[in-house]
């Protein structure tokens, strides 16, 4: 995902605990988690991947506060519930995309009425 919609006031409410270093941290590694679409590995390759390799202890609390860790590496719920909606949403729009320029064109249309 390119693109997530960001609430202020959830995310403030949730992280007024956090030094600034473990905001930092949490907000780095809920955008690598929406690029990737996919749970974070362990803590030293997680603050690599978030350019904090210096910052592992700050990492591995984030992680342990917002993540829970899985077989596939840690997870969160909220990012997991944003992608599975999106990709939902995405399937929808190309199934229906595929049915709007699989039906028979009207002849009476100009090619150059089509194309643009």
């Amino acid at each position: 995902m390119n693109f997530y919609a960001f609430h202020i006031g959830d995310y403030s409410a949730h992280t007024k605990q956090l030094s600034l270093m473990e905001d930092l941290a949490y907000r780095r590694m809920l955008d690598h988690y929406y690029l990737t679409e996919s749970p974070l590995p362990d803590a030293k390759k997680t603050a690599r991947a978030i350019c904090m390799r210096d910052q592992l202890e700050e990492v591995q609390a984030v992680l342990d506060e917002f993540f829970m860790l899985t077989d596939d590496g840690y997870i969160h719920d909220r990012c997991e519930r944003e992608i599975k909606a999106f990709n939902e949403k995405s399937g929808k729009a190309k199934a229906s995309a595929q049915m709007r320029w699989s039906k028979p064109r009207n002849a009476n249309v100009h090619k150059s009425q089509c194309e643009g």
